[in-house]
């Protein structure tokens, strides 16, 4: 089973209704939207900053989420079936959103966008995803052949979440609250030597000890910080170039903060033997290249006990794929979404 060679499936369907469209991708620093007739998928993409907790930390939530549904319906063509793409925890089954770090804090008060999208604007059709979701649809769209019973997209990115599809059922499950994945806010295994000096740190959600409190984007900075690094809010700039020059302390910082992806992988296939693909995208994984990618697979490749023996370069070349900037889209994604939406269920 080869993730990067397999031919293309053919998930996206053919649902043309004679409505105009409009994708839209929701995330914690930009709204990525893309509007056009009934068989446009490719036309262009207006970018705008999001009005968020990452830009905005100033202003209250309800301010924030007000400025995101104006945003969102002054820009949706009339009449127009929209799909879009969202940075949060949400319910696929009603489009009500538990929460998201990045748009909104620490707030926990659900919020049910897609009512609030449909009370404003009822001649637009809403369909409401997670951005991993609708980045998962677009990276199983053209990585998974018809050999792969499962495919999986994992994001290490301002937070980090998996999502996981059953192609043979065509179906994406989801818990009774309309959700799967939200593997950033588990509690993060310190079993590193050393590693327990990163005890304590907080994640966005407002918890501590979380996947995301170290592997995350902000992680990074965080993990930076504790170690004593210089520069740490910085960190996206110089760690490439460190990492290339062998410096320790940058390869200490990249160890730390890919072991609990290579922790949940490991886990990952441990409890499902028919995940035949798995891409793994984001801007910590597309930022740091080729060094994540080997770390992740140096940990995998280390035997931990008689039930993991390790995996070798030809296992993990036909199972895992990190994917290169651009390489998987959730605006993409989510014009992928009205065909599959009949497949998220519980």
């Amino acid at each position: 089973m080869t993730g990067s060679a397999a031919p293309a499936r053919d998930l996206l369907g053919d649902r043309t209704t004679g409505q105009a469209t409009f994708a839209v991708d929701v995330g914690g620093t930009w709204v990525r939207m893309r509007a056009g007739g009934p068989d446009e998928k490719d036309g262009p993409v207006e970018r705008v900053p999001s009005p968020s907790r990452l830009r905005h930390p100033d202003r209250s939530v309800p301010e924030l989420r007000a400025q995101l549904v104006d945003l969102l319906c002054d820009r949706a063509p009339a009449d127009a079936r929209a799909a879009l793409s969202f940075g949060a925890a949400i319910d696929h089954l009603t489009g009500t959103v538990y929460g998201s770090a990045p748009l909104w804090g620490d707030e926990a008060v659900p919020y049910d966008v897609a009512a609030e999208l449909r009370r404003r604007r009822p001649d637009v059709t809403w369909q409401l995803v997670n951005d991993v979701t609708a980045a998962l649809l677009d990276f199983a769209a053209v990585h998974a052949g018809p050999e792969v019973r499962r495919v999986a997209y994992l994001t290490v990115s301002s937070g980090v979440a998996l999502r996981t599809a059953d192609l043979e059922r065509r179906r994406i499950p989801v818990d009774g609250q309309g959700l799967q994945g939200e593997v950033g806010h588990l509690p993060v295994p310190l079993t590193d030597p050393g590693a327990d000096v990163l005890a304590g740190l907080p994640c966005e959600c407002g918890a501590r000890d979380h996947v995301a409190s170290i592997a995350s984007g902000p992680g990074l900075v965080r993990v930076a910080d504790r170690l004593g690094l210089s520069r740490p809010a910085e960190v996206a700039d110089w760690l490439p170039a460190a990492l290339a020059a062998k410096n320790q302390g940058a390869q200490r910082l990249l160890e730390l903060c890919a072991a609990p992806v290579a922790h949940l992988l490991r886990t990952l296939w441990c409890l499902d033997p028919h995940l035949d693909l798995v891409g793994i995208g984001g801007g910590v994984t597309e930022g740091l290249a080729g060094h994540y990618a080997a770390e992740i697979r140096r940990r995998l490749a280390a035997a931990t006990s008689y039930a993991d023996r390790g995996r070798d370069d030809e296992w993990l070349d036909g199972r895992l794929l990190f994917c290169a900037p651009g390489q998987v889209d959730p605006l993409r994604g989510a014009q992928r979404v009205g065909d599959w939406l009949p497949g998220i269920t519980r």
